[in-house]
């Protein structure tokens, strides 16, 4: 029942998707949500949901999100930009994922309907490479997650396909050029005015974003 919703939410939000568009933004690709099983099991669903990127939310390497009014958290993430066949990986890049403050109480489809709470992204350099490497997450300069290389990588393939299926099961497909952030690699802090957010990794370089 919950994959039904998922589905009816995945409708609702590529109409959205499609009158932003019109609006004058520009597609940048997708983003997975809720990578991690416990909350799958706990939101009833059988995988990953997706949720779209644009232009509308693209924040500069080292530029800056308003924090006012909302409660925001930093995802680390790691994107992959899709090749000519619109499957294959032909590059990776860090990301920061700016999203809401996650409310599972409002339902799947509600969750899905909203763009899977996603604000905005940032994105460091694209480097033709398989594997991102170890990754480090810092909070105002200070380290607060440690990612093995082994953990960073493991699952890029897997949320492709993820992305793919929930695509087409709303009449929509993966292009060639699109980048997916594949969903959290580390516990996305809580961020607030003031705060700085750098993620690092040891093959692709770094990103940050600035919290007013």
């Amino acid at each position: 029942m919950s994959d039904d919703a998922a589905a009816a939410g995945m409708r609702r939000q590529l109409a959205h998707r499609t009158e932003l568009l019109a609006g004058g933004a520009e597609p940048l690709g997708w983003k997975v949500g809720f990578n991690v099983p416990a909350l799958q099991d706990k939101l009833g669903i059988a995988g990953p949901v997706a949720g779209f990127l644009s232009t509308a939310g693209l924040i500069e390497d080292g530029g800056r999100f308003p924090t006012a009014g909302g409660s925001f958290v930093a995802e680390p993430e790691v994107a992959v930009e899709i090749g000519p066949d619109g499957r294959a990986i032909v590059a990776l890049l860090p990301a920061i994922e700016v999203a809401a403050t996650p409310d599972l109480d409002l339902g799947i489809e509600a969750i899905v309907a909203g763009n899977v709470f996603h604000r905005a992204v940032a994105f460091g350099p694209r480097v033709e490479t398989g594997a991102p490497g170890a990754a480090r997450v810092l909070v105002n300069g200070e380290e607060t997650e440690a990612v093995p290389a082994e953990r960073t990588g493991a699952a890029l393939t897997a949320m492709v396909e993820a992305v793919a299926a929930r695509l087409e099961e709303a009449g929509e497909e993966l292009r060639p050029g699109e980048c997916i952030i594949t969903g959290v690699i580390a516990p996305p802090p809580s961020v607030s005015a003031g705060d700085r957010v750098r993620l690092e990794f040891e093959a692709l370089g770094a990103v940050e974003v600035d919290f007013d």
